[in-house]
C-alpha cells in the first residue's frame, strides 16, 4: 500500500487587531447597525458643529455669468447663494449630446488646495494676470473628462479660494471664523458643497437619482464628508484624502492655529491626547451601503499611517458585508505619492460608470459574453 499522505493540522489565521475594531462593537446584524449608524450621524453633526450652521437658502438665486463651447462640451460659469449674504461660484459642464431618458448622470467634482482648482478641473488655466498662469499644466482635468464621457459636472470654488479668496490669502480661514466663531471650516465646506449639489440636481438635463462625488486631496476629503452628510450622493470616489485622527503622527494638523483650521474645537483634546469620536472609519461608514471607492498611496505621508488606512478599509468592508453590499466597496493602493495617476483616474471613471451608468453591473458596457435566450 502506498504510504499515507501526512496530515496537516488545521490552520486559522490570527485575527488582525486594528484601531478601527470599535466600528462594529455591539453590532450583530443590520438592525443593530442601523441604530449605531444613527448615533454616528449625530456625532458627525457635532464634529461639523452643525448646530451653528446658518440656514441654506432654499432659492439659490442661480445666475448665469458666461456660457461657451469648451471643445466637446458646454461650459457655464455660474453663481448662487450659499448664505443670505454670500454667493459662491462654480463651473457647470454639460455634454453636447442630448441627455438620455431621465437625464445625464452627474458628478460633483471637488478640487484640492489650489487657488484656481475649479478652473483646472474643467481644463482652464488660471487667469492671465495670476502668477500661476505661467506654470506648466498637466492633464486636462477630471471634470473635462467626465463631461466628454457623458456626465453633467459641477465644480464649485472652495469658500476660501479664487473669487472668494480672503484678504489674508487663499485657504486662510481667519475671516470665516470672525463671521462664524462657533462653526467649523469643515461644516462650511459641507454646507457649500451641498448647495452645489442642490444646483446640479435642479438642472433639467440631470437625473437627480444618479449623482456621484469625486475629488482629490482636500477635494477627496470633501467627497467623503459630502457623501456621509447627504444621501442623494449615490456614489463616492475620493482620491488621496487626509490622514485620520487616531493613526496620525501629527493630529494637530486638524486643529492647528493658523491657515486652514478644520476643527478648532478639537485642539485642546488633541493636546490632552484624547481619542476623537467619529474618526474616518465612522465617517465613511455613513456612506454604506452606497458605493465607495477610495484611492491612496502608501508613500503619501507616513507609511505607517497609510498602512492603517488599509486596515480601516478592511473593517469598513465588514459593514458592507453586513449590509449585503460587498461589491459596492473598493479601494486602490498605489505607490506614486500624492497624485492622480493614470491608474487612479481610469479606475475612477470605471467605478463611476459602473454605479451611475450601468446600475452596478461589473461588466457594464464591456461585456463580451454572448447573449442568452
Amino acid at each position: 500500500m502506498p504510504p499515507e499522505k501526512p496530515t496537516h493540522p488545521s490552520w486559522t489565521p490570527r485575527p488582525i487587531l486594528t484601531s478601527w475594531d470599535d466600528l462594529l462593537d455591539g453590532v450583530a446584524g443590520p438592525e443593530d447597525w442601523n441604530r449605531k449608524r444613527a448615533a454616528i450621524r449625530v456625532r458627525f453633526g457635532e464634529l461639523l458643529r452643525e448646530a451653528a450652521r446658518p440656514p441654506l437658502p432654499g432659492d439659490p438665486g442661480l445666475q448665469l455669468e458666461r456660457v461657451w463651447d469648451a471643445g466637446g462640451f458646454t461650459l457655464k460659469r455660474i453663481s448662487y447663494r450659499v448664505e443670505a449674504d454670500e454667493r459662491a461660484h462654480a463651473y457647470l459642464a454639460l455634454p453636447l449630446a442630448p441627455p438620455p431618458p431621465g437625464g445625464y448622470p452627474a458628478v460633483v467634482c471637488l478640487h484640492g488646495t489650489s487657488n484656481w482648482g475649479a478652473r483646472a478641473l474643467v481644463g482652464l488655466p488660471p487667469p492671465a494676470d495670476d502668477p500661476d498662469a505661467k506654470k506648466p499644466r498637466r492633464g486636462s482635468g477630471l471634470a473635462r473628462l467626465l463631461a466628454l464621457r457623458g456626465y453633467a459636472v459641477i465644480c464649485p470654488e472652495h469658500f476660501v479660494s479664487a473669487t472668494r479668496r480672503p484678504p489674508e490669502g487663499p485657504y486662510e480661514t481667519a475671516a470665516f471664523y470672525r463671521k462664524h466663531p462657533n462653526w467649523s471650516a469643515v461644516g462650511k465646506y459641507v454646507h457649500d458643497s451641498q448647495q452645489a449639489l442642490n444646483v446640479l440636481a435642479a438642472q433639467p438635463e440631470v437625473d437627480p437619482a444618479r449623482i456621484g462625488v469625486t475629488g482629490h486631496s482636500l477635494g477627496g476629503q470633501g467627497s467623503i464628508w459630502l457623501a456621509a452628510f447627504d444621501e442623494r450622493i449615490r456614489c463616492c470616489a475620493p482620491s488621496c484624502a487626509a490622514h485620520t485622527f487616531r493613526e496620525n503622527p501629527e493630529p494637530l494638523h486638524w486643529s492647528r492655529d493658523y491657515w486652514y483650521i478644520y476643527f478648532p474645537q478639537l485642539r485642546e483634546r488633541f493636546l490632552r491626547g484624547e481619542r476623537i469620536e467619529c474618526d474616518f472609519h465612522e465617517q465613511m461608514s455613513l456612506i454604506a451601503p452606497r458605493p465607495l471607492f477610495e484611492r491612496f498611496a502608501l508613500n503619501d505621508g507616513p507609511a505607517a499611517s497609510q498602512a492603517h488606512r488599509t486596515t480601516l478599509h478592511l473593517k469598513l468592508r465588514e459593514v458592507y458585508r453586513l449590509l449585503g453590499a460587498e461589491a459596492a466597496h473598493a479601494f486602490l493602493v498605489f505607490g506614486d505619492g500624492h497624485a492622480v495617476t493614470d491608474l487612479s483616474r481610469e479606475a475612477t471613471l470605471s467605478w463611476l460608470d459602473r454605479w451611475l451608468k450601468h446600475a452596478g453591473d461589473p461588466l457594464g458596457a464591456w461585456s463580451d459574453e454572448p447573449a442568452r435566450e
